[in-house]
């Protein structure tokens, strides 16, 4: 399997029988361009509408061999601009399927989330 990691941390993985492997960084960060639209205040606070767009596709994302990871934002906003994209484009599990030391931190996930 080819993956692609295009967040700033190593990602350990446990599979299903409890070996584990870990993802290094690729080196590229994929993040979405933010504009925000004030739309109100709430008590002096600024409230505002987010929308995502994507300036450029990483040519990783063309790749039909590649499982490509992001962050959960960045998975969750893609969904929204409506991107093409021929790889599998995933995000670790930091919820359910997350490994967590002794004091509570995440340590890797058991599982994608896509």
């Amino acid at each position: 399997m080819k993956y692609v990691n295009m967040t700033p941390h190593s990602i350990l993985v446990r599979k299903k029988d409890g070996s584990e492997f870990k993802i290094e960084p690729s080196g590229k960060v994929f993040r979405l361009e933010e504009v925000d639209e004030v739309v109100g205040s709430v008590d002096g606070v600024e409230v505002v509408e987010r929308k995502f767009s994507v300036s450029s596709i990483p040519e990783e994302f063309n790749d039909p061999e590649a499982v490509v990871i992001v962050s959960l934002p960045a998975l969750m906003a893609l969904k929204t601009v409506g991107l093409k994209h021929e790889a599998l484009i995933v995000a670790p599990d930091t919820g359910s399927g997350a490994i967590r030391d002794g004091e509570g931190r995440i340590i890797g996930t058991t599982r994608f989330i896509k």
